[in-house]
């Protein structure tokens, strides 16, 4: 039997009941599988619904919600990390030194 899971639930602004289904999952069975096609087997799709809450698209649009970026640091701070004013070296420089550091010490013992 294949199975669909399906989020359901209501808009957390405006209580319209909604499926997610940018959510929604199908797994086919192992004969649906060898037909090629999701549900064609003798036993059909079993929905399994899950309980899920959140904010509809048209709510979202209204209220303006971007989950985007937020504005964060100034573009000023940023360069200064980027550009080792504020913090000396980058991780790739300390991941290449400690690597050469127990290179060294493997070429000393095998000697």
């Amino acid at each position: 039997m294949c199975r669909k899971i399906v989020f359901c639930g209501t808009c957390t602004t405006c209580g319209k009941p909604s499926d997610w289904e940018e959510y929604s999952q199908e797994l086919p069975c192992l004969e649906a599988k060898n037909n090629g096609i999701f549900g064609e087997c003798k036993n059909g799709i079993d929905r399994d619904e899950k309980p899920h809450d959140q904010e509809c698209l048209a709510c979202e649009m209204a209220n303006g919600v971007d989950e985007g970026y937020d504005g964060g640091m100034e573009d000023e701070e940023t360069l200064q990390f980027v550009d080792g004013k504020k913090n000396k070296g980058t991780y790739a420089d300390s991941a290449d030194g400690d690597q050469d550091e127990s290179h060294r010490k493997k070429k000393q013992r095998t000697t």
